[in-house]
């Protein structure tokens, strides 16, 4: 990382204090959590250094969880990393296993972090899919977003939309292709997560809600946004 570039990892949690995995991946990130969950948070592992403990209102969907983080961290850089994750691995013709290598996996993201800054990109983040046929390149200017997003401040140009809850870092996305006409996504590296399976995942949501969030999604962006519902799949329908 450039030395007179801030950086920090943040990974915000909830309902899983019994089930710390993401930050033992990372040399150093740091939790936020609701205050009435910090000290079962350190409790479970986390350092109290490393708990950024909001006001439980503040933060009380994976949307304002996000939007806080992206309003209130104090770094030029900065990742968000979803809590769910157990380990990164390579893609390139096969899927290898990084093996929970702190140094492996914090240099990577910072790398990713320092080609945001060099090229003055506002928004990068891996992929959902750690397909051996999806790699085509080292990096694409957009896909559909994973668990691992960077934010470079300077740049970074979205805005929160309350209107938009399940997709709101599609949302994201497609601001910042309006905005920037770019964004940053590496292809050769993903993560391993268990995906709303624990406590503080999102498997209770409403299926209102995310018919809801998609209409209002496909209202603002028009056919620059498409869901299979069938599939349960969104497409983000930019061309270069």
């Amino acid at each position: 990382m450039d030395e007179q570039a801030t950086f920090q990892i943040y990974v915000p949690s909830y309902h899983r204090a019994d089930r710390i995995l993401t930050y033992n991946l990372f040399e150093q990130c740091k939790y936020m959590v609701r205050k009435s969950e910090a000290d079962a948070y350190i409790a479970g592992g986390v350092k109290p250094e490393d708990i950024w403990a909001v006001d439980d209102e503040l933060i009380n969907s994976g949307s304002k969880a996000y939007w806080y983080i992206i309003n209130n961290a104090p770094e030029d850089v900065f990742v968000i990393a979803d809590d769910d994750i157990e380990d990164f691995q390579y893609l390139i013709d096969k899927n290898k296993m990084i093996g929970k290598n702190k140094e492996v996996i914090t240099a990577e993201v910072e790398r990713i972090a320092q080609i945001l800054l060099d090229l003055n990109i506002g928004l990068g983040y891996i992929g959902p899919n750690a397909i051996p046929y999806n790699y085509d390149r080292e990096f694409a200017w957009k896909q559909i977003p994973g668990a691992v997003k960077w934010f470079n401040r300077k740049v970074f140009k979205a805005k929160l939309d309350p209107t938009v809850s399940e997709n709101f870092d599609i949302d994201m996305i497609l601001q910042e292709l309006l905005y920037n006409r770019i964004t940053l996504s590496p292809k050769y590296l993903y993560d391993k997560g268990k995906i709303d399976v624990n406590a503080g995942g999102n498997s209770a949501r409403k299926h209102q809600d995310q018919l809801t969030s998609i209409t209002n999604m496909k209202a603002k962006w028009g056919r620059c946004f498409q869901y299979d519902m069938k599939k349960n799949k969104p497409k983000i329908n930019v061309d270069r």
